[in-house]
């Protein structure tokens, strides 16, 4: 290939990436509604909302939709009075019936809008909404979007709801009660379809409204009873995870989370989502074939991969090079239980959005010379660690606790004998260490001296990134009955590479801070969570 036909073929290539996917958008027709409501009659003015209307049509046509109207590029419809809203969604609904059981369907919508008391949704406000609620006005909520776009049969349905969730009085019947009513299921059978836990939760209820591979994700711009500022950021930070490959909605939308709440801007938001997904989420331009069977239970909640029971070398043989006094000699231990694991240290993104709640200290930390999300918190004792689990167990509804001693190798380890998950050498391209340092005669390199995002290194067999170097993490073991010393493992940044090893071990007071310490959580699986971690 000469290089002006090289050159015509890279241009080719560009714009059909610019375009979508020709072969992808047949397959997965993908319609797009786009609303912003800036001039209202009874509530504050809301200049900038039609420019956010505008970056994320711009994205959503780079990404291969059309417009709600079935054809054409993506337009923003402005202003709209609760008529023109609800008429709009009906020919939106009509478009996505048409195009079939595999449709893609977003759904975009910026302006006022209101949490409705204590049932947890939330409402959509026209231009000439009043400020109380009626059964009428009510019509515009999210359990209502929700269940009538799914009710067009498209396989996803995305909505997008960049908007403030102040509390109003006199809130309609949530999700799981229309649902309930409208199929004959009790109301219980259908909670799971409701949604708000986890990726990977499943449809119990065979008779429930839609079909068991349907799926929708609401993304909020803010949590609840706070403000969405009118300042653009969620719309521009959403507009470029759009157009960002290799991620499926579920990773682009908690990206867009991570980086609104770290955003150097003087108004925080917290973007949350509520989700009811099956199987594996669409990708917005490419899907990371690593991603798969990765899951996470809320917005600020780590992602979570299970990790199947069996049977692992524990400690490491008497000829092991480094091998420290305190490590038992290797025998085999039993893992009887899958249980959930975190794919990442936990990152300082997710350690700020619990400090922003007030439930975790506020700690030193590596992201003000590097503000990318996925840096790891640092500077975290046993005791911190502790808060941060108490938290998002509150936040997700499951209760996350750090590994045992036992569960860390194991998932270190990943099925390897050696010393470490790769083999019995190391190098600097395998781990973030102190790469002065030689292990066996291994090569070195300058040294680094400060921790890499969490996903800079290949994941292991269990699919978990940098169980080795970049930071120590904490684990429930402990040293002695009274517990006054407790267990960190993995080695660090710092670290001399046979601290690596998965058998070695480091045991410090529990309310001990260090700068090269942080944490990777664990849950349980539950029942029906468990299917191919057996």
């Amino acid at each position: 290939m000469t290089l002006r036909q090289y050159a015509i073929a890279l241009l080719l290539a560009l714009i059909l990436a610019m375009s979508g996917n020709p072969a992808r958008a047949a397959e997965e027709p993908r319609l797009a509604l786009v609303i912003v409501n800036g001039g209202y009659q009874s509530f504050d003015k809301l200049p900038s909302t039609y420019t956010d209307g505008d970056k994320i049509a711009t994205a959503l046509n780079a990404t291969g939709f059309v417009d709600a109207s079935g054809a054409g590029p993506v337009q923003v419809r402005r202003d709209l009075t609760r008529t023109a809203m609800l008429e709009a969604i009906a020919r939106f609904r009509e478009k996505l019936a048409a195009a079939g059981p595999k449709a893609f369907g977003t759904l975009y919508f910026s302006g006022h809008g209101a949490a409705l008391g204590s049932y947890g949704d939330v409402m959509l406000l026209p231009v000439d909404a009043g400020r109380d609620v009626t059964a009428e006005s009510a019509t515009l909520t999210r359990a209502t979007l929700t269940r009538n776009l799914l009710g067009s049969g498209a396989k996803t349905v995305l909505i997008v709801l960049d908007m403030c969730r102040n509390i109003l009085s006199a809130p309609p019947p949530s999700l799981t009660q229309v649902i309930a009513e409208q199929t004959g299921v009790a109301q219980a059978a259908v909670g799971e379809l409701a949604g708000s836990k986890g990726l990977r939760r499943m449809v119990r209820a065979p008779a429930a409204a839609i079909r068991p591979d349907q799926g929708y994700l609401v993304a909020f711009s803010t949590s609840a009873d706070q403000f969405a500022f009118d300042d653009g950021i969620f719309s521009k930070v959403l507009a470029e995870e759009i157009r960002r490959p290799q991620q499926n909605i579920a990773d682009a939308l908690k990206r867009v989370s991570d980086r609104v709440a770290l955003s150097s801007g003087k108004n925080f938001q917290k973007p949350t989502f509520d989700y009811g997904l099956q199987g594996a989420p669409p990708c917005f331009i490419s899907c990371d074939r690593t991603s798969g069977d990765r899951f996470y239970d809320c917005a600020n909640c780590p992602w979570m991969r299970p990790i199947p029971a069996g049977a692992t070398p524990f400690g490491s043989p008497r000829t092991e090079a480094g091998r420290g006094g305190d490590e038992p000699v290797q025998a085999d231990v039993r893992i009887d239980h899958p249980f959930a694991m975190g794919v990442y240290e936990v990152t300082i993104a997710e350690w700020s959005a619990c400090v922003r709640d007030n439930a975790c200290p506020k700690l030193g930390n590596w992201a003000k010379e590097n503000p990318n999300p996925l840096i790891p918190a640092t500077d975290i004792s046993y005791e911190d660690a502790q808060a941060f689990l108490a938290w998002i167990s509150v936040q997700s509804g499951r209760a996350y606790r750090l590994p045992t001693d036992q569960e860390w190798e194991y998932a270190s380890r990943a099925g390897a004998q050696t010393a470490f998950p790769w083999g019995d050498d190391i190098s600097p391209a395998l781990a973030n260490y102190d790469h002065t340092a030689s292990y066996r005669g291994s090569e070195t390199a300058p040294y680094r001296g400060y921790p890499e995002v969490v996903n800079g290194y290949p994941a292991n067999a269990f699919g978990l990134n940098q169980m080795q170097g970049n930071v120590w993490e904490w684990t429930s073991g402990c040293t002695d009955t009274s517990c006054r010393s407790r267990t960190i493992r993995g080695g660090s940044f710092q670290s001399a590479p046979d601290e690596l090893r998965s058998a070695n071990r480091l045991t410090i007071a529990p309310n001990k801070r260090r700068q090269d310490a942080g944490l990777r959580v664990v849950r349980d699986l539950e029942a029906d969570e468990i299917g191919g971690a057996s």
